[in-house]
């Protein structure tokens, strides 16, 4: 199965710093007036540039592994009486089907 992305990467996306944990963004009323702080670094750093990469990055909506460990459920294979898991659905027979993703809905 392959998949085609179009128009996938927006032109402006911003710093990283926005959607990380680990960051702190204030932001004025003027276009100018942002304050930005990287709580990665040891001690805290003001960044003065958008980030586009960065190896500190922890997503700020992503839940940790604890997080998730807590609201998962235990399944008793016993209890259940069939195997735990997905399953492929073999019934389209289609392997080398095409999807195309298109991100921006002006394009159509």
């Amino acid at each position: 199965m392959k998949i085609y992305v179009k128009n996938g990467t927006p032109a402006n996306t911003g710093s990283l710093c926005e959607n990380c944990a680990m960051g702190f963004v204030a932001r004025g009323y003027g276009e100018t007036e942002l304050l930005v702080v990287c709580n990665a670094m040891r001690p805290a750093q003001q960044v003065r540039f958008a980030i586009r990469t960065c190896t500190g990055y922890v997503e700020r909506n992503k839940p940790a592994i604890w997080e998730m460990e807590e609201i998962a459920r235990v399944l008793d294979p016993v209890a259940l009486k069939r195997d735990i898991g997905f399953s492929r659905d073999e019934s389209t027979g289609k392997k080398d089907e095409k999807i195309e993703l298109v991100l921006d809905k002006d394009s159509r």
